[in-house]
């Protein structure tokens, strides 16, 4: 549902336009890294491609490379880290400024710094935009700011509040954090253990 309405409502353009997506594995073409972030978009001037890419915490890293935005990606972004994909990923999403923002587990392979440049832009850009965001997560600390913690387990909801109501709960989402801090942060719960779903802002279309 979106807005109240099923999907299948929808006609797929507009969802394609108000929707964006990234994955744990984005996918990144055999082209630059300023064709990748805008890829889709047509012409965008490197001012609107370096924005995105510093909102996502890209920009550090590329600016450090000898060709700067135009260092080639490689195929399926071979010529780049897994972390730096990410970035990428991330800034095309966040450059075409969509209503929806869905994020999986998109925190995972960046640095620090670009692990907090990016929950900085989750949750003051998303209250800035007016922006929805769903971000799925294993990694309890990045949702901890969210507006509506949704704890699931075999792709059933048992758990759903604020980070302060579920802390209070003492139940699944307590549980995870505690095995978390002791030493078990950004780690992928194994088979029946707990993983968590955060939606970060209510927005409309």
């Amino acid at each position: 549902m979106l807005d109240g309405r099923d999907l299948w409502d929808y006609e797929h353009r507009f969802l394609h336009r108000k929707v964006a997506l990234v994955s744990q594995s984005p996918a990144l073409f055999a082209r630059s890294l300023h064709a990748n972030i805008a890829y889709g978009l047509g012409e965008q001037s490197p001012e609107e491609v370096r924005q995105a890419a510093q909102r996502a915490g890209a920009h550090r890293f590329i600016d450090g490379l000898s060709r700067g935005y135009n260092t080639d990606a490689g195929d399926t972004g071979g010529q780049i880290s897994g972390g730096q994909k990410q970035a990428i990923a991330i800034a095309r999403a966040l450059i075409r400024d969509p209503r929806v923002l869905i994020l999986d587990d998109v925190t995972s392979a960046l640095d620090t710094e670009s692990q907090q440049q990016v929950e900085n832009e989750i949750y003051e850009g998303t209250a800035r935009s007016r922006r929805s965001v769903l971000l799925i997560s294993h990694r309890l600390r990045t949702v901890e700011r969210a507006d509506r913690i949704l704890v699931m387990e075999e792709g059933q909801i048992r758990e759903e509040g604020t980070h302060q109501q579920l802390m209070r709960k003492r139940g699944a989402y307590w549980q995870l954090l505690q095995t978390q801090q002791n030493g078990a942060e950004g780690q992928r719960p194994q088979a029946g253990e707990w993983a968590s779903v955060a939606e970060a802002l209510n927005s409309s279309l």
